[in-house]
């Protein structure tokens, strides 16, 4: 199944992780037309996680990765981002890639009652995000957006350690 990243999920090492997509190759950069990328999704810690928002703007443009994942892979990845609680809900993009080619995918958008645009992602996260912006080439100028966003520090030190430890590579 085609699969469209956003959020940390383009961060290859953290979407094979054995809990969640193993399977996941990736295909490349994409474009997603008419949304935004905002970090106001409700998390199960409290902080901000990305979402889409839809964006009535011709200028509008969400970047990401499109992976290929194993339909077994896809129902784990369900559960890890909590479509069970309605947390982030399945949805059908189209979208762009290089060499003015197109594909449709599926991507997760937070769930109506999880989004809350005053959250902030907690600085770990924000830093998964950028990482794995950076690694697969979206534009400078995304990723420079992206280290905008405002963050505060995670209250619980071993998660922020687990998460810091996922980006040295260890």
């Amino acid at each position: 199944m085609k699969y469209f990243a956003y959020g940390s999920n383009m961060l290859t090492r953290r979407l094979i992780d054995p809990s969640r997509a193993p399977s996941a190759v990736a295909c490349g950069f994409a474009t997603a037309s008419g949304f935004v990328v905002r970090f106001h999704k409700i998390g199960a810690d409290g902080s901000g996680k990305c979402t889409l928002l839809a964006k009535a703007s011709d200028s509008a443009a969400a970047h990401g990765v499109l992976y290929e994942v194993s339909d077994a892979d896809c129902a784990r990845l369900d559960g890890v981002e909590g479509v069970h609680t309605g947390g982030y809900v399945r949805r059908s993009v189209e979208l762009r890639l290089a060499g003015d080619r197109t594909a449709t995918a599926m991507t997760y958008v937070a769930g109506a009652r999880y989004v809350d645009a005053s959250r902030v992602p907690f600085d770990w996260y924000r830093d998964l995000v950028v990482a794995g912006a950076i690694e697969h080439g979206l534009p400078e100028s995304y990723v420079e957006e992206l280290m905008r966003a405002p963050v505060v520090p995670d209250p619980d030190p071993a998660r922020a350690a687990r998460a810091r430890r996922l980006l040295k590579g260890s």
